[in-house]
């Protein structure tokens, strides 16, 4: 009985490192390999986001103040001006309101189509299988050729779809996802998405027939103010190339995707040399749209502060 228990002992343990040799062979002959396993440099943080702040000087007490001068005896001849026993008058500060730039409601309308466009950078780390997302980063570039004027014979890219058996590889080493030949029909998908510390990478490359080439890579920050930059490069069937990049700086984005504050800017070329640049500084007011009333928020006494018409 107990040799049957050691022969089995012995086969079982036999049987299980033959096959851990047999997988680790196939995973280095097999699969590329994953981005852990390879040298892989992450690109620098965007600009100003990783200086790290000035050391603080150390708090040391002030000295004391220095004693009151002794009061001198009153005098009738003191004049009435060496008293100092005026009333003060009040000095009023009128503070200048900075005048806020006017958008055409068209351009607005393209600012938040790629404020959209650009904020998907951050949530498809959650969601890398997501086409509606997928589809949105394709399209920035577009996007961006029609706000500057260069759209032109712009190459329109395939409607990107993903199929059911398409599949991401994630990594765990750097909590990554992959594309290799993602994607549907026409139109292929080959990248990454990253996030490193408080910031996300993207770098992905759509293939389509005919040389037709779609590459969008950008870096910002993934809580807070949208900060960093990004460039779409679209190619056509004759190698034309359209180039659309840009920088945000302390973007806060409203629900209807307008920027209520920050610095945004936006610069491309076309193929034949014509470069056109925006850049605004947000709050903006567009054109044609009413200013909303501002609501009297003072307090009253014996009153409720008010605001709007309740």
């Amino acid at each position: 009985m107990r040799k049957n228990v050691v022969y089995l002992l012995i086969c079982v343990f036999a049987i299980y490192f033959a096959g851990s040799a047999f997988a680790q062979n196939a995973v280095a002959a097999g699969d590329a390999p994953l981005l852990s396993h390879g040298t892989f440099e992450a690109p620098p943080p965007p600009p100003g986001y990783a200086v790290s702040p000035p050391p603080m000087a150390p708090f040391t007490s002030a000295p004391p103040p220095p004693p009151p001068p002794s009061a001198l005896p009153a005098s009738p001849d003191v004049p009435e001006s060496a008293k100092f026993n005026q009333p003060w008058a009040p000095v009023e500060i009128r503070r200048e309101e900075r005048a806020l730039p006017v958008l055409a409601p068209e351009t607005a309308n393209h600012v938040k189509r790629i404020m959209r466009s650009l904020k998907t950078c951050r949530t498809l780390v959650d969601k890398p299988e997501s086409q509606e997302q997928l589809r949105r980063l394709l399209n920035t570039g577009r996007i961006g050729a029609e706000m500057l004027g260069l759209a032109f014979r712009f190459p329109v890219p395939s409607k990107f779809s993903v199929s059911h058996n398409d599949r991401v590889l994630r990594d765990r080493s750097y909590e990554a996802s992959e594309y290799r030949n993602f994607g549907d029909f026409d139109l292929r998908l080959n990248g990454w998405v990253k996030p490193i510390q408080t910031a996300v990478y993207t770098d992905l490359i759509f293939d389509g027939r005919s040389r037709r080439r779609v590459h969008f890579r950008s870096q910002f920050t993934r809580t807070g103010p949208l900060t960093g930059f990004f460039y779409a490069y679209h190619w056509d069937v004759y190698g034309n190339c359209w180039k659309i990049q840009g920088s945000l700086e302390n973007i806060f984005v409203r629900d209807d995707g307008l920027p209520s504050g920050g610095d945004l800017k936006i610069y491309g070329a076309d193929p034949s040399g014509r470069l056109m640049q925006l850049a605004v500084s947000f709050p903006i007011r567009v054109q044609g749209e009413p200013e909303p009333e501002k609501a009297d928020t003072r307090h009253r006494e014996g009153q409720r502060v008010s605001i709007g018409n309740h």
